[in-house]
């Protein structure tokens, strides 16, 4: 019997096929499987080699950043943490074939916006208690106006406190004219005495004395004339500079172009007396020939008497009627005076003003600090820190991110940060001043105190002079000094610039005894009332004459404290190269703990290319490879993804 296999043969085909279909299909499946088996290992594994944050710089300051090394190492440690997946019995068998670390950015680049991000992820998320009475952008949009205002007051201060000092001058300038004036005077009725006793070289010594103060006088005007003229310049530019300004608020700008037309007053004043003055030079030359001619026709006389001779024993010389001429022409001498009021009464009380700004620029550290304070005398060297390594460029990384400190309240949470985690100035024991190096950059801790305490004062000068100008009490009161400094009612002009100088020292007063109060651990109120002020005008007067803050200044319980406002002038004076000596802080002190710590080895971002083989389950040989090739890119970071 003939057997047929064709139905035998068709369904063996068929079930070949079917179970081909079957294998292809679970393969595929198995593959895709694969591609989310590495994609899982190799995330876990770049999240594991992020894992290794450096654990100094989080548990301080809160500050996530990978100490990378070597880029080999990067690499070898992504094979580590993966080899477990490649181990692992399972349906993906895999192998590592190779890594490449693409890409690292260092917390330091991007211009610190990288390092900014940092913080503000730390500080927007993190369990933080804001001290600020409004947290929002009004509110630091309120604070930052606050802070220019207060500067661009003392800056216009600071220009006409100057330009007061001049007018001044111009005053001495023309008692220096007023002094040669009254030796003329006094030379010329030592001369009449001379005439009366008939001495003829008493007379001619007298006139030449007056000749050699005239031929002064010219100069004296010229000296006086350039003063003048330096202060009219000067106030131009004042004026161009204080209209222009675009960091005060209405009502300050209001106030100081009051305070400031004064001082156009007494240039217009001041005008009209070079005319009476300019015609010194004019008048002294015709004093001078005035006089010659009276030495002339006294040696006449003087000549006759010597050689007079007797035409008998009985003639008698009448010196009186030889020297009556002589006494009626030097009786006419145009003397020449100042019709007019100048100068400073009380130069006693101007010199202890003067001398309070003189205090202020030269010994300020000595004169606010608390009795028995020793300062640091560290010095950093900065040699490869962060603030001097740093080089230009995009701080989003060519445009791609928007990373770093985008607004004002950004601003605001990083300037919170470093008030948060970076110290300050305490009177004792000394120490590393961070704030006040973050804010200046100096190397010497106290050459950033002395910097800090001066920045300081000029803060508080221009919010207590703000109060000052708002105050009519007070400003009546530095008026009343002024008129009593100048003289009198009749030196109004004078007076008038004056008081506005004797405003702004008794503004810079109140902030030294303000910053005093802020380095003892006291507090001091952004805006004071007029329960809060501590000087008054004759404590300013002691300080000048003693050339210290009186004693029973007391701690201020109401207001900002140093740190808040060292917390002001960060947020004020916001800028990259603080944010990078932050940086410089924090690798100084990690250092104490680790020598090779860099901030430039730390990174926030990695991206590495891993190359993997996989081989087929369920098939093998015939067209396909025994092995497939998958490469896949991968990333760590510890930056928000936009």
């Amino acid at each position: 019997m003939r057997h047929r296999g064709e139905v035998t043969v068709f369904l063996t085909m068929i079930l070949v096929s079917i179970m081909t279909l079957l294998l292809v299909v679970v393969e595929s499946a198995r593959e895709t499987g694969a591609r989310l088996y590495l994609r899982m290992a190799a995330d876990s594994s770049m999240d594991s080699v992020m894992a290794q944050y450096h654990r100094g710089l989080w548990e301080n300051y809160r500050i996530l950043g990978l100490d990378t090394g070597e880029k080999e190492r990067l690499e070898q440690e992504f094979g580590d943490f993966f080899a477990p997946y490649a181990e692992a019995e399972n349906w993906y068998p895999v192998t590592l074939v190779d890594t490449d670390r693409k890409d690292a950015v260092m917390l330091t680049e991007g211009q610190g916006a990288y390092f900014e991000q940092e913080i503000l992820d730390y500080m927007k998320f993190g369990l933080i208690d804001m001290i600020w009475d409004s947290m929002d952008e009004n509110g630091a949009r309120e604070m930052l106006s606050q802070f220019k205002d207060a500067e661009g007051i003392n800056g216009c201060s600071v220009r006409y406190e100057g330009h007061t000092r001049e007018a001044v001058r111009v005053e001495a300038a023309l008692e220096k004219i007023n002094g040669k004036l009254e030796e003329q005077r006094q030379n010329w009725e030592q001369g009449k005495r001379c005439l009366d006793d008939l001495d003829g070289s008493g007379l001619i010594r007298r006139a030449e004395s007056m000749i050699k103060i005239l031929k002064k006088l010219p100069s004296l005007v010229t000296a006086y004339e350039k003063r003048a003229d330096r202060l009219n310049e000067a106030l131009k530019e004042s004026r161009q500079d204080f209209e222009s300004r675009e960091d005060l608020s209405d009502g300050s700008r209001e106030a100081l172009r009051e305070e400031f037309a004064q001082y156009k007053t007494y240039t217009e004043k001041d005008g009209q007396r070079r005319m009476e003055i300019g015609a010194l030079r004019e008048k002294s030359q015709e004093n001078i020939l005035f006089l010659e001619n009276i030495i002339r026709e006294a040696e006449d006389v003087m000549d006759y008497i010597d050689s007079w001779e007797p035409d008998d024993e009985d003639d008698e010389l009448d010196e009186e009627a030889l020297w009556a001429p002589v006494r009626s022409h030097f009786s006419r001498y145009p003397m020449l005076s100042l019709g007019m009021e100048f100068g400073v009464k009380d130069k006693e009380k101007e010199g202890w003003l003067e001398r309070i700004g003189d205090l202020a620029s030269k010994g300020i550290l000595e004169l606010v600090l608390p009795e028995g304070t020793v300062v640091s005398g560290r010095s950093l060297k900065l040699n490869g820190f962060p603030s001097k390594e740093r080089t230009p460029g995009n701080p989003a990384g060519e445009g791609k991110r928007n990373l770093g400190v985008q607004t004002l309240l950004d601003r605001l949470l990083v300037s919170e940060y470093g008030i948060r985690y970076f110290s300050a100035f305490k009177p004792e024991p000394p120490s590393f001043y961070q704030l006040e190096y973050i804010l200046y950059g100096k190397e010497k801790d106290r050459e950033n105190l002395e910097a800090s305490v001066l920045r300081l004062t000029a803060l508080r000068q221009g919010m207590n002079l703000a109060h000052i100008l708002r105050d009519p009490v007070k400003r009546e009161e530095a008026r009343s000094l002024a008129i009593v400094i100048a003289g009198g009612t009749g030196m109004a002009p004078l007076a008038a610039v004056l008081s506005f100088f004797i405003m702004t020292v008794w503004a810079l007063g109140e902030a030294l005894a303000d910053v005093r109060c802020l380095l003892e651990g006291g507090k001091v109120p952004l805006v004071k009332s007029s329960s809060q002020w501590k000087l008054d005008l004759q404590g300013l007067l002691d300080l000048g004459a003693k050339g210290r803050l009186p004693d029973g200044i007391g701690k201020g319980e109401d207001g900002l404290d140093h740190k808040g406002y060292l917390r002001l002038m960060l947020f004020g004076g916001y800028s990259e190269e603080r944010v990078y000596r932050m940086m410089d802080v924090i690798q100084t002190e990690l250092r104490t703990e680790q020598p090779d710590f860099c901030m430039a080895g730390c990174t926030c971002m990695v991206e590495m290319e891993a190359e993997f083989c996989g081989k087929p389950v369920f098939f093998s040989g015939g067209p396909w490879k025994d092995r497939q090739k998958i490469r896949m890119a991968v990333s760590g970071s510890y930056l928000d993804d936009e």
